[in-house]
């Protein structure tokens, strides 16, 4: 964990840092001649928070390779959601009532009740997956859809820019079937009250995403995965970050300009992947639109 151990070093500069005069989540990241544009993102929006901050699109519009953190089309198939379900149901012909304790299992039915969760269909599957099914669940009666990733994926697919991801369908599983090693009680926990206030989480995620402000992400995220689920910030955005940096950094040897979408929670914090380049001594400053 030596690119963490030195985020002390640069503690008191991220403290300080330009984020505040940030107009959006892009940043522009140089060494020499050389940059890309790594750009923090939501991946579920509604109609509404479209379309994204201007810096967006004029990044978009300055890269010649697009790369997201995996295939977001073949995320989307039949195959993938099959082999991603099976890695998630709980072994051995459990079910979630058998992993949960009694409490949390009665606070999951009364959950469940009042807000026409259908538990009875996913008690196959382990707490992690059914943590991802309510949110989903809960989510989309507020409208929400896919995100900037998707909305990027489709433009770039179009005007036939080279694609590329930073990690495969079988990491994606890998990653959560870790976060399924998280205490269930925990998630489920979690999960549930999360799921009291999350309009209000919401609207605050998105003004926040949209204005730049990544402490806010990161203090509203960020703090409450490290706090409640330890485990699952480690596997789904330390471990993550750790394996993109070597690759974002084999992007600065490439004649192409290229614009990297990661989720929001990627960029912020002293885990983040800003702090990393800025330790390894890239040059990072929020991206703004010449006039």
């Amino acid at each position: 964990m030596g690119i963490i151990a030195r985020l002390s070093f640069v503690f008191c500069i991220l403290a300080f840092s330009n984020d505040l005069f940030a107009a959006s989540t892009v940043y522009e990241i140089s060494k020499g001649k050389n940059k890309i544009f790594l750009a923090g993102t939501v991946h579920l929006l509604r109609s509404q928070d479209f379309p994204p901050p201007a810096e967006f699109d004029a990044a978009y519009k300055q890269s010649q390779k697009i790369y997201f953190e995996t295939d977001i089309q073949k995320s989307k198939t039949p195959e993938f959601s099959q082999r991603f379900a099976q890695a998630m149901m709980l072994p051995n012909n459990a079910t979630l009532k058998d992993v949960l304790d009694a409490d949390t299992w009665a606070a999951l039915q009364v959950f469940s009740v009042k807000n026409q969760y259908p538990l009875s269909q996913t008690m196959m599957f382990n707490p992690a997956m059914v943590s991802i099914l309510i949110t989903i669940a809960e989510t989309k009666k507020m409208g929400v859809g896919d995100g900037i990733d998707a909305y990027y994926d489709q433009i770039a697919r179009t005007d036939n820019k080279i694609l590329g991801e930073l990690e495969s369908s079988d990491d994606v599983i890998g990653y959560m079937k870790s976060f399924s090693a998280e205490d269930p009680n925990k998630i489920i926990t979690s999960t549930i009250s999360d799921a009291e206030h999350i309009g209000d989480d919401l609207e605050k995620m998105i003004a926040a995403w949209k204005a730049g402000d990544l402490d806010t992400l990161d203090k509203d995220l960020g703090e409450k995965m490290r706090k409640e689920t330890p485990g699952a910030y480690q596997s789904l955005v330390i471990d993550r970050n750790q394996k993109w940096f070597p690759k974002i950094e084999a992007m600065f040897k490439t004649p192409e300009v290229e614009m990297v979408l990661v989720g929001s929670l990627h960029l912020s914090g002293n885990d983040g992947l800003l702090a990393q380049l800025k330790a390894s001594g890239y040059k990072v400053k929020p991206y703004q639109i010449a006039k």
